[in-house]
This record gives structure tokens, C-alpha cells and sequence, in this order.
């Protein structure tokens, strides 16, 4: 029920974002029309441009297991499962972008400056727990105190920067139309990430009833095993390398001066080179209750500890990096709204691994919304 409520708030979450951004888009554009009019048809020398996105993640991380979460047949606490499931990393990031572009005036050419950070945040607690049948002595039913239960406490965070600045010249103007565009760009892109997981699991699967027949009332003994995973990992790329892109615009309907709808799309590439870190910690414990009377105990015999020393590890990393978009932009005069979809992945930039190195390709999809105001001309 929890991951339920969980869902229709995450579902929420995304439809007043989306609904925000929409409508802050909207309220600049009606704004700016108000305002950008003008006897000058001249295209601005400089475009502003604000927005936010919404991106679906992969490839964050291997999740932290051990033996005990495995056991088959699988006992009560452990359906359903409460250990790797909550591992999983956030799947939504949300985040904000910006970006400046320079058109000397009688020039095809473009200067761009661009920014996008996202980040997101996930922490679940899932407690399982099974009663035991009660104890029947002289007709009497007694309930122990302890049953066996599962817990798992796992939280993660990420955050990623990607910083472009790039030189383009339109080497198709009016091959989409009058007032289509075809823009090549050659320059540099930045990009980091950093991401950090904990996890703190703890089972007891069954309780055993054992009869050692000892007396009337302590002939009733009850044997189990206690296990405890801890685990944190945190991981971070930085790289900078050449980036191209090709972007292109096509008008739909209408025209700029009474408003225009065009349909935009480009694709990207970069070769990023860089350095990838990480640090891994984690140990699990296993004890084990005999079969004294009673259930609480302050000390258990251990049945097996392991204490992993922790796996630091900095290489030097080339990535490459491919990306695209689609969308909807709507523009009069000076002022402009867009909507789109854009993905980008980068290939092997993640060392995702627990005990050992496994490189992991890090992706980013999902919807943008970007406010633009053009200035001079």
C-alpha cells in the first residue's frame, strides 16, 4: 500500500511540475509579446533562454546483496522482497537549464553558452514482519515476544552538471522554409556526476521451536539466525571533451510577427575525457541464537562475519556521448516557448561496480520546457 501511495504522489509530483513550468512559460510569453513589438523586423543578436526538465535515470549502480536475502524456500518475512527493490536509485531528476546565444548582427554565425544541472533524492524504509503461532501450555496459549521480520533502510542521492559552449554557423537557411534553420556547432562540453547509496538490512527469516524437554515451562525453546548487511557507495565522473551538434528548425504555421509554430530537432556527440572515482564500503554479519530459553538475549554466537575492505579506486576514462531532441516551439516577435523531448547518454562513464570495477553507462530522457526572450536586432 505504501509503494502505492508512493506511486500516485511520484505521478503528482511530475503532473505540477510539468503544470509549472507550462505555465510560467506561458506567462512570460504573453508578457513578453506585450512588450517586444517593435518597427524593426530584424532577428535578435541575442537569445535568452530558461527552462527546466524532467529526466528518467539509468545506470547509477549494482545493488549490495548477501546469502541471507536469497533463501529459498523464501520465509514469510522476505515476500515480498523487501532488500533489493529499495536499492534502486531515483528515477526521476528534476532540474534547470539555461542558455545564451550571440548572432552578430549580418552574420550566420552563432556563439552558445549552455548549462543543465538535475538532481534527485530516494530514501525507503521497508519493515516486513510475520506473527508466530502461539504457544499452547496446559491449555494456555502464550505469544513470544519476538517474530521474525525483515528491514531494510536504503537511501541514494545523484546530481549531474553539463556545461556546452560551442561556435555554429547556419549552413541552410531557408532550406526549411523561410524562416527554417540548419546550424552545425563544433566546441567543448563539461560534464559531472556524483552519486552516493547507503543501506542498513537486517532479517531474522524464521523462528524455530525446539524441545529439549527441560521442565514444564522452559521445555519450550526457540532457535533463529540474525543477519545485518551494511553498505555505502559513492561514485563520481568529471570530463570535459570536443562536442558537436546539429540543430535545425522548420516552420509549421503562421509567421513570426503574428505568431509562429515550428518543429525543432538536433542530435550531439562529444568524446569525453576524464577521470572516474569511487568508494565502496560494506560488511555483513551473521548470528545465531541456539535455543535457550526465552527469547531476549543480549549476546549470539557468530555464525560468519565479513568486513570487505573498502574498494577505492580513480581512473582515467573516455566517454563518448550521444544525444538528441525533439519538439514544439511557439514564437512572436521577440519571445518564444518550447517543448520537447531530449535523451542523452554516456557510454561507460560510471564505475558501478560492488567488489570489483564494472563500468556503466550513465542516461538521461525525458521532457524540457525552456522560456526564450530575444534582445537587440
Amino acid at each position: 500500500m505504501s509503494e502505492l501511495i508512493q506511486l500516485q504522489n511520484n505521478i503528482a509530483v511530475r503532473k505540477q511540475f510539468l503544470a509549472t513550468v507550462s505555465a510560467l512559460a506561458l506567462t512570460a510569453y504573453i508578457a513578453s509579446t506585450d512588450t517586444a513589438r517593435s518597427e524593426d523586423t530584424n532577428r535578435p543578436t541575442v537569445w535568452l533562454e530558461l527552462g527546466g526538465q524532467m529526466e528518467t535515470m539509468q545506470g547509477a549502480g549494482t545493488d549490495m546483496t548477501a546469502p541471507f536475502m536469497f533463501k529459498l524456500p523464501t520465509p514469510g518475512p522476505y515476500d515480498p522482497d523487501p532488500f533489493i527493490e529499495p536499492q534502486e536509485m531515483a528515477q526521476n531528476a528534476f532540474g534547470l537549464e539555461g542558455k545564451i546565444v550571440v548572432t552578430p548582427e549580418g552574420s550566420d554565425w552563432n556563439f552558445t553558452a549552455a548549462v543543465r544541472y538535475g538532481r534527485a533524492n530516494k530514501v525507503r524504509h521497508v519493515h516486513h514482519q510475520t506473527h508466530s503461532p502461539p504457544i499452547s501450555i496446559y491449555g494456555n496459549n502464550y505469544f513470544i515476544f519476538d517474530e521474525p521480520y525483515a528491514d531494510n533502510r536504503a537511501s541514494s542521492s545523484e546530481s549531474h552538471l553539463i556545461l556546452d559552449f560551442s561556435a555554429g554557423r547556419d549552413v541552410g537557411l531557408g532550406v526549411f522554409g523561410h524562416n527554417g534553420s540548419s546550424t552545425i556547432n563544433a566546441g567543448v562540453r563539461f560534464a559531472q556526476f556524483s552519486s552516493h547509496s547507503a543501506l542498513d538490512a537486517r532479517g531474522r527469516p524464521t523462528l524455530t521451536l525446539t524441545n529439549p524437554g527441560a521442565g514444564v515451562f522452559f521445555k519450550y525453546h526457540f532457535s533463529w539466525d540474525q543477519y545485518h548487511l551494511y553498505g555505502d557507495a559513492t561514485r563520481q565522473f568529471r570530463g570535459v571533451g570536443p562536442s558537436v551538434s546539429w540543430n535545425a528548425s522548420a516552420a509549421l504555421l503562421g509567421n513570426s510577427d503574428d505568431g509562429e509554430l515550428s518543429l525543432d530537432w538536433g542530435v550531439n556527440a562529444a568524446v569525453l575525457f576524464g577521470r572516474q572515482k569511487v568508494k565502496v564500503e560494506h560488511s555483513t554479519t551473521a548470528k545465531s541464537h541456539p535455543g535457550y530459553a526465552g527469547t531476549h538475549v543480549s549476546t549470539f554466537p557468530v555464525l560468519y562475519s565479513r568486513h570487505a575492505p573498502p574498494r577505492t579506486q580513480s581512473r582515467n576514462v573516455t566517454v563518448p556521448n550521444v544525444g538528441g531532441f525533439i519538439g514544439l516551439s511557439a514564437q512572436k516577435y521577440n519571445a518564444k516557448i518550447s517543448l520537447g523531448y531530449r535523451a542523452d547518454f554516456f557510454f561507460g562513464a560510471v564505475d558501478g561496480g560492488i567488489d570489483v570495477h564494472d563500468s556503466k553507462t550513465l542516461g538521461f530522457h525525458g521532457p524540457f520546457a525552456t522560456i526564450s526572450v530575444g534582445l537587440g536586432g
